[in-house]
């Protein structure tokens, strides 16, 4: 396994390279491989969660290429991302030296036509919790998504942040308007080719962003007698030093003994001078099973250093998720 995650990162550090010379090799062909995009991304800090040790952490580690081919025929554009932040983290809990811990975050290529955008992807960063959950989701370490491969203070929301073996159709935009179709296959040995569907019809003009979706998970993912529906509702408006935002899901027909549960979350961000600003949110969960019922603050103080740097200081407080504190510095080329 260690050798497998040692082999991908490779992979990925090299593909830069290897694309930039197929671009060299094309140009006199009908195929044009544009030079490839390597972009960078860390977010590096110092982290105190209730109950345990203050630690400096790595929140976020990405390397990543991306770029486009054009045929006659079609255009396509391609996006392999990986995440290194457990590689970093790990050490920390007794792990390995990391090497195991390295996490593939986007594996995908997108046919643009008249028609709408075709994406296959084994591996994306999630569009439902992109463009249904982005109003509320203004912050470094207290993230508006479920836990999982990406770690996150805020447990509230039951929307994750990544989806796997993914197909997806998103209609071209009329007036400020798109719907987006896909279907998941998140086991391939359960029988069902397609395990989940998911819909979101999202307007998005000028300072007003509005969003509804739904995601369906199949009953026979866990043996239920019912499928899984979280459903989810978003409004966002941008004034001139002001971004106000709200997300609603439901959940209903959990799995296992979660229960049924509802969260809603508002959050609002203000830019002052000089780079500076201040976010503030509040988070919601109100469950079927009242011990599971939870409520959450979230505050933040950044400062926007160019396009490439900022410096933030974090703060999550909630009735059962542990309290945290967080202060980092983002570095993204």
């Amino acid at each position: 396994m260690m050798k497998k995650s040692r082999n991908l990162l490779a992979m990925t550090l090299s593909a830069p390279f290897l694309l930039s010379q197929m671009a060299l090799a094309a140009d006199e062909s009908e195929v044009v491989v544009n030079k490839p995009n390597f972009t960078f991304l860390t977010s590096l800090g110092v982290l105190e969660v209730e109950d345990k040790d203050f630690d400096p952490e790595a929140f976020e580690a990405e390397v990543g290429v991306n770029g486009v081919v054009k045929a006659k025929e079609f255009t396509m554009v391609y996006n392999l991302k990986a995440d290194v932040s457990d590689a970093i983290n790990s050490r920390d809990t007794n792990g390995t030296e990391g090497e195991a811990d390295i996490h593939i975050k986007e594996a995908s290529v997108v046919f643009p036509t008249a028609y709408g955008a075709f994406v296959l992807a084994p591996r994306i960063t999630s569009g439902q919790n992109r463009e249904l959950y982005s109003n509320v989701d203004m912050f470094e370490y207290n993230e508006a998504h479920s836990g999982g491969a990406a770690t996150t203070g805020n447990t509230l929301y039951g929307q994750p942040s990544e989806g796997d073996d993914v197909m997806a159709w998103s209609s071209p935009k009329f007036m400020g308007v798109k719907l987006v179709l896909a279907t998941l296959s998140l086991n391939e040995n359960n029988g069902d080719d397609i395990d989940a569907t998911a819909y979101r019809l999202v307007y998005d003009k000028d300072n007003l962003n509005l969003g509804a979706g739904q995601v369906i998970v199949s009953k026979g993912m866990a043996n239920a007698s019912k499928n899984y529906t979280r459903s989810a509702l978003t409004a966002g408006y941008k004034f001139d030093n002001l971004d106000l935002g709200a997300t609603y899901e439901m959940n209903t027909d959990t799995f296992g003994s979660a229960g049924d549960y509802d969260t809603l979350g508002v959050a609002a961000r203000y830019y002052l001078d000089n780079g500076y600003s201040i976010a503030a949110a509040y988070y919601d969960k109100n469950s079927d099973v009242d011990a599971n019922d939870n409520y959450g603050t979230v505050l933040q103080v950044k400062k926007q250093v160019g396009k490439n740097i900022a410096f933030w200081a974090e703060t999550g407080n909630y009735d059962i998720t542990s309290d945290n504190v967080a202060l980092g510095v983002n570095l993204s080329y």
